[in-house]
């Protein structure tokens, strides 16, 4: 195997994207902590704000929880697949009996590796592309549950910001109603009207909390969502210019001497270009004489009737 390039590839480890998720959450546990009573300005804002509504916000909690421990360890899966494949890439064991267990992002393509490796051989780009393709849809497929929770934490929030807005509404029409029917005095009138205000104005609550919960939810799993995604894209990466030193490289002559590079070690293919270079050859050189033949019969029925016409015209 072509192991100068093989070694040449140096797979980055997910270590700085995970530090990256871990400062992103420490960044928003201060900003946490400055609106909660703890802080050195005791402010009951965010308590405030849960309690309009705690089930609701207890379930967007809840949801921004599960987001973040998954795409902490959507970005922790890359590290046992690099370790497997510096592990591959560094034994010099032929049976490679101690290798350790491939991880399921990689299963398939330990698979062909090791198939690859005991038979002596480098891979096809058939192999290649279908390691490439099998990754690269494992990968999607785990993120796609990020992304769900991510739209997730956005409707909680509009749910309850709706809500909210619909216990103000049918709050204002009673008390409305109920001024109109008992019919008091005008300034007691407005005197009611405010105390029963406070009741309509504790939806706006759940509205608003509901809202600041679920779109910040929604803002640290997205955050955590790109670095993941990163994460994955540079194992990509790295897989794929590693795979480009396994995959077999097969020359072939061509009829006028120039080389002819096929991928995969597929001797029948380069065969069939040759065949098929020679075939348009042969077949070019035979309607060039073709023409020819065509060219001198032309010229020789062109001159007799060039005679035919002098003849007729002297006889003239």
């Amino acid at each position: 195997m072509a192991r100068s390039l093989e070694r040449s590839v140096k797979f980055v480890r997910p270590g700085r994207y995970i530090l990256n998720m871990l400062m992103f959450l420490l960044v928003v546990g201060a900003v946490v902590y400055y609106l909660s009573p703890l802080s050195p300005q005791p402010t009951s804002l965010l308590i405030d704000a849960f309690n309009a509504n705690p089930a609701l916000n207890g379930l967007i909690l809840g949801v921004l929880a599960v987001g973040i421990i998954y795409n902490l360890r959507q970005a922790g899966v890359i590290a046992p697949a690099v370790r497997w494949v510096e592990s591959f890439r560094e034994s010099v064991d032929p049976a490679r009996a101690r290798m350790p267990r491939p991880p399921t992002l990689i299963s398939a393509m330990s698979k062909l590796l090791l198939d690859a490796d005991t038979r002596s051989s480098r891979l096809s780009p058939e192999s290649s592309r279908a390691i490439l393709d099998s990754i690269g849809t494992r990968m999607d497929e785990g993120r796609e549950l990020g992304r769900y929770l991510m739209n997730l934490l956005v409707f909680l929030g509009l749910l309850g910001t709706f809500w909210g807005l619909l216990e103000t509404v049918n709050a204002v029409a009673n008390t409305i109603n109920g001024l109109a029917t008992v019919g008091v005095a005008a300034e007691d009138a407005v005197a009611q009207l405010i105390t029963n205000l406070r009741e309509p104005l504790s939806g706006m609550g759940t509205a608003f909390s509901s809202s600041l919960f679920g779109l910040g939810g929604s803002l640290v799993v997205g955050f955590l969502d790109l670095q993941a995604g990163q994460a994955q894209n540079r194992f990509y990466t790295d897989l794929e210019d590693w795979l480009a030193g396994m995959t077999e490289t097969v020359r072939a002559k061509s009829r006028d001497g120039s080389n002819l590079t096929t991928e995969g070690g597929d001797d029948d293919l380069a065969g069939a270009i040759y065949n098929l270079e020679a075939a348009l050859a042969a077949n070019t050189e035979t309607q060039i004489k073709a023409l020819a033949g065509q060219n001198a019969e032309l010229k020789d029925e062109i001159r007799a009737l060039n005679r035919t016409l002098i003849r007729v015209g002297g006889g003239k």
